[in-house]
């Protein structure tokens, strides 16, 4: 059965949706990751509108560090609904070791920063008469207290404080009390962070954008934040934070992700 105009999208309406050039559209065509169902009387390539969460799949595996090799194999087993086979086992459980090698390397940098700072402590203290500096005291106290295994919300309290953050005020607290919970996914492009609430929720649209208008009004003096970019792209609503302390806003976002597990249910 012939699929009627308004059940296909040109290359450049799927472009379009998913944010890529169209030039990136006919490359994955040459991978034999997507293919068109056919040609417009123009020319142009057509699609179904199953491409789109294609696409989407392809961004994604992309953003997680997965070669074309590795996401073909993948695709395939989500399209068929098959996740048994060895080799998708493979391809996924690779990244991950890949994955938690990185995340070790900085871990045991930061345990080792809390290391150096307990000798640099107990070297002042023991070549001088002078009392160690109560501010240098706290940052050891906070940092240093279990360099492996510090709770995640010790450390968002230290990076709040640090940075000044407006988030730090009652209405701020009540904002992200509000989006506590939801099923977010986080992304970095270039010195940016991407951040995608899954939600056709209006009040947490609503309160996304009092958050970005609360953070672009703040006067810390760590921030150089550009004016947080806030948008609904199909999949939900999109903020996009620049600058300095961008990285501030994934760990702030992973937090209060904390109370979703999508294997559970939310």
């Amino acid at each position: 059965m012939k699929k009627s105009k308004n059940q296909t999208l040109t290359i450049g309406q799927l472009a379009r949706r998913v944010g890529l050039r169209t030039s990136a559209l006919r490359f994955y065509q040459e991978q034999g990751l997507l293919q068109p169902i056919g040609r417009t009387e123009s020319g142009y390539r057509i699609y179904t509108p199953e491409a789109e969460q294609r696409l989407r799949f392809i961004q994604r595996a992309q953003r997680l560090g997965f070669s074309l090799a590795d996401i073909r194999t993948l695709l395939g087993g989500w399209l068929n609904g098959d996740l048994s086979n060895e080799a998708i086992i493979e391809t996924a459980e690779e990244r991950y070791i890949a994955l938690e090698r990185q995340v070790t390397q900085l871990m045991v940098m930061q345990h080792e920063l809390g290391l150096f700072l307990q000798d640099m402590h107990q070297s002042a203290t023991q070549h001088s008469d002078m009392p160690a500096d109560k501010l240098f005291e706290r940052l050891l106290n906070r940092v240093c207290a279990n360099p492996l295994f510090r709770p995640a919300s010790s450390t968002l309290d230290l990076l709040m404080e640090h940075v000044g953050c407006s988030l730090t005020t009652s209405e701020g607290q009540e904002l992200l009390d509000s989006l506590r919970g939801q099923h977010v996914h986080i992304w970095q492009e270039n010195e940016d962070y991407h951040i995608l609430v899954i939600s056709d929720d209006s009040d947490v649209g609503a309160a996304l954008q009092s958050l970005a208008e609360l953070e672009a009004g703040c006067q810390a003096h760590a921030h150089t934040y550009q004016f947080p970019e806030l948008m609904h792209n199909g999949e939900g609503f999109l903020l996009i934070v620049r600058g300095n302390y961008a990285f501030f806003f994934a760990r702030l976002f992973l937090a209060l992700q904390g109370e979703f597990n999508p294997l559970i249910g939310a």
